[in-house]
């Protein structure tokens, strides 16, 4: 496993939680809704795109 991509979706998650605390505290609610939906959803692409790797992977293993 690449321990670079955990890094990179803990970063994510980090980034995500300073940008929503920040527009939380400045009022803005919605953006923070959507900087959290946002961060969200990047982490979720980039996991899907793992899975589906190593179903490709799975795939070759038993020749389907």
């Amino acid at each position: 496993m690449n321990v670079e991509l955990i890094f990179q979706i803990a970063g994510i998650g980090i980034l995500t939680s300073i940008f929503h605390i920040v527009l939380k505290q400045a009022g803005k609610e919605e953006y923070s809704f959507i900087a959290t939906l946002a961060g969200v959803a990047i982490a979720l692409i980039m996991v899907i795109q793992l899975l589906a790797e190593l179903l490709e992977q799975v795939k070759g293993v038993f020749f389907l």
